[in-house]
């Protein structure tokens, strides 16, 4: 299911922080984070469909299984991702809601966070992401509400 973007919106691939000849890229501005912290690596990067996986080894809980927070974070930077990619020129989403379900543990391999937007307008967006493991079996889902605010 397709929806349309709001005027002035990307809606492709990757492209510059918005801020002037020799913008620095997404990916760049994405080192010495908690994705790089955490191990995330962002496999599709599109307004309508994000992919971004995580390896269960570097977030793991004292009894063994994939933290919650690491699962909310997964949730929410795929969300973000796809969310700057819907942005209007000059503005960038900034988290404002999230809602996290953890539906099933997983000690090992990785997760895969898949995006689907449910609302994308001029100020605000909320996509649903949801989270499996490498049998597909569902882990968490949750959804993201982002403000979309002026680039600093």
């Amino acid at each position: 299911m397709s929806q349309a973007l709001p005027p002035g919106s990307a809606g492709g691939p990757c492209r510059p922080v918005p801020s002037g000849p020799g913008a620095e890229r997404w990916e760049d501005r994405e080192r010495a984070t908690l994705m790089e912290t955490l191990g995330m690596r962002v496999v599709r990067r599109d307004a309508h469909h994000t992919v971004v996986t995580m390896p269960v080894d570097r977030a793991l809980q004292v009894v063994g299984i994939l933290h919650g927070g690491a699962s909310a974070a997964l949730i929410e930077t795929a969300a973000s991702v796809a969310a700057r990619e819907a942005a209007p020129e000059g503005l960038v989403p900034v988290g404002a809601e999230l809602q996290v379900s953890h539906l099933r543990p997983v000690s090992q391999g990785t997760v895969r966070a898949v995006t689907q937007p449910l609302h994308v307008g001029r100020r605000t967006t909320v996509y649903e992401v949801r989270v499996t493991d490498v049998s597909e079996h569902l882990v968490a889902r949750g959804t993201l509400r982002s403000l979309y605010v002026p680039h600093p």
